[in-house]
């Protein structure tokens, strides 16, 4: 048998006897044609232990085994600690801090979640690529799922394709809310007038976030948020649309001396682990800068 932590291993049951491999890989394991294309360059399919093919028929109790090809990091490891909230050996979560971009960009090149992340991977001597799940935006602070592996890199993408991957925020939006709850639908797109900019547009991509009101002050409010679909900016967008726009936010309303970014972290994740089977629900505190704003705006009532 192959022995390598990363390798999926899986038995063939009695109902699947006189299928071909391929029929289990595509069907109950559920794999994308475009990791296994990719494995020509490394990795491969092994049958009883023996590389094998795609097409041979198997016999109930037959041991598959899938060995994925991994891409070495090509990102720059910088020594930048982290809040790491949960890790093991297929995938991590941390808690970002406003201020930090997830990965460069034109703008940061540098002293990214990226960079902090392939850093990392040396220290505990992994040799892979840095794969993010999902992103936040670099003044949003909040939890952040990685995949350590190619398998559950694509499970956990599934799994967010389909809403199964629960990502939920909490939010001080301006003034005070008219319905303690609902589902905002409002379609978003590039701003016209704006290169980072979105805004909704009745021809934008369909966007869908449910929230709810925790507590009002009149001045401010503060909410829950879950996405459905995953737009940029989308939380930012809908509420200032309703003319509640997220407070500190300077690309939809303007900055606060109080704040690092908008008053928005992504507090809650929730998910099936893609090796176990496990059922994963990890909650990340309000940080301290949103505390004191949000006792700010008490005060102030």
């Amino acid at each position: 048998m192959v022995e390598h932590p990363y390798v999926l291993t899986t038995t063939v049951m009695a109902e699947e006897e006189g299928v071909m491999v391929k029929d289990i890989v595509y069907g109950r394991l559920d794999l994308s044609r475009g990791l296994l294309r990719r494995m020509k360059r490394g990795g491969g399919i092994y049958l009883n232990g023996q590389r094998d093919y795609l097409s041979r028929r198997v016999k109930a109790g037959d041991i598959i085994q899938i060995e994925f090809f991994d891409e070495k990091t090509a990102m720059e490891p910088e020594d930048i600690p982290l809040k790491i909230v949960y890790e093991d050996a297929y995938l991590l979560i941390v808690n970002k801090d406003a201020g930090m971009a997830v990965h460069p960009t034109g703008a940061y090149q540098q002293g990214t979640l990226a960079n902090a992340l392939a850093h990392h991977w040396n220290k505990i001597g992994l040799n892979t690529k840095v794969r993010l799940v999902h992103r936040i935006d670099k003044d949003t602070s909040g939890l952040v799922l990685v995949a350590k592996e190619p398998y559950t890199l694509q499970r956990l993408l599934r799994q967010l394709s389909r809403q199964e991957l629960v990502r939920e925020y909490l939010a001080i939006v301006e003034g005070e809310l008219q319905d303690s709850q609902g589902v905002l639908t409002m379609a978003i797109g590039r701003s016209m007038d704006h290169g980072v900019k979105r805004a909704v547009q009745e021809d934008g991509k369909k966007a869908r976030t449910v929230y709810q009101v925790l507590s009002s002050s009149g001045k401010a409010t503060l909410l829950r948020a879950r996405l459905e679909s995953g737009r940029t900016h989308q939380i930012r967008v809908h509420f200032a649309s309703l003319g509640h726009p997220v407070l500190g936010d300077p690309l939809y309303s303007e900055a606060l001396p109080e704040t690092t970014g908008q008053a928005l972290h992504a507090w809650r994740l929730e998910f099936v682990h893609p090796r176990t089977g496990e059922k994963h629900v990890v909650n990340a505190p309000l940080p301290k800068e949103m505390l004191h704003l949000w006792k700010k705006c008490w005060k102030e009532q």
